[in-house]
């Protein structure tokens, strides 16, 4: 009778788990969370918390370390199942929906791990080929990633493998980090406006200095005695008449003045907005949102499963 209770109990959980199992999230291209359009500093995919923290910081440090010295835009991919189980295509439709590296030197790199279809790949840009050729990428998971993936090794795995790529990578002296135009665009935009900016307030304030200087002895400047509200002839509106008199020579000078201050002294200026580069979430506010440049892949690379 015990034998009969634990195999009912057993019966039991299995019909419980399996629809757990069956309800999988299966990744595609489309629905994956892209870290790296929310912060630069993120290149690792990890929605299903197959890699513990360590291993994503540590991988993500490195990243985006060789990034910026060798311009080299990562995204490594790491979750349970993908749609269709072929890491390959998986890959080839991240490239084209994202478009991972620069235009310019096309050296993206992306590497797909999905553990429970058991398969791997590396997927090199266009520009990343001669670096990172065919053989190389098989070697580097013959030798660092497989045989800790059959392990279970998750971690080490891609911390290791992402290491023997960065050496691989480095030791290109024909690689290098480009200069950022589109960040250097809003910062020349933003040094003009603030040379434009003190200009024109350094040029009201000489007019207005020499506007308010004593005409008759031309050494004190004229100062307020008195003002008061008057309705003038033939004009809308009332003035505000103000009587301005020489501390030392004692001339005086009565100027008018619309009553709604559309003076320079009570102006008021709208906020100045800058643009940014096109990204997500990329702005001045400290945000370190991220975007891709539109490399170009051809297939090169290697993967396989374990």
């Amino acid at each position: 009778m015990r034998n009969l209770n634990s195999l009912a109990v057993f019966l039991l959980l299995c019909c419980l788990l399996c629809p757990l199992s069956l309800n999988a999230e299966k990744w595609t291209a489309e629905n994956l969370p892209m870290v790296y359009l929310q912060d630069a500093r993120r290149h690792v995919c990890n929605p299903d918390g197959v890699l513990d923290e360590a291993t994503v910081s540590s991988t993500d440090s490195l990243l985006t370390a060789l990034e910026k010295d060798k311009g080299v835009q990562t995204v490594v991919v790491v979750v349970k199942q993908i749609e269709g189980g072929d890491p390959y295509e998986f890959g080839m439709a991240l490239t084209r929906k994202y478009g991972v590296g620069s235009a310019k030197q096309n050296s993206g790199l992306i590497v797909v791990l999905a553990t429970e279809d058991r398969a791997y790949q590396i997927l090199t840009g266009t520009g990343l080929e001669g670096t990172l050729p065919d053989a190389i990428c098989s070697r580097i998971e013959r030798r660092v990633m497989v045989p800790r993936l059959k392990r279970g090794e998750w971690g080490p795995a891609i911390s290791e493998t992402m290491k023997a790529i960065d050496g691989y990578v480095r030791g290109d002296e024909s690689l290098t980090a480009e200069a950022d135009d589109e960040e250097d665009v809003p910062l020349a935009l933003a040094i003009c406006i603030a040379m434009i900016f003190l200009g024109f307030w350094g040029f009201i304030f000489v007019a207005l200095s020499a506007q308010q200087k004593c005409p008759k002895c031309k050494q004190a400047h004229l100062r307020v005695v008195k003002r008061q509200r008057v309705k003038i002839a033939n004009r809308s509106g009332w003035c505000i008449c103000e009587t301005l008199r020489c501390p030392r020579c004692g001339h005086e000078k009565v100027v008018y003045k619309e009553e709604e201050n559309n003076n320079f002294g009570g102006a008021a200026m709208g906020p100045v907005v800058l643009g940014g580069r096109r990204s997500s979430g990329s702005s001045f506010g400290g945000s370190f949102g991220g975007s891709f440049g539109g490399g170009m892949f051809g297939g090169g690379g290697a993967g396989g499963r374990f």
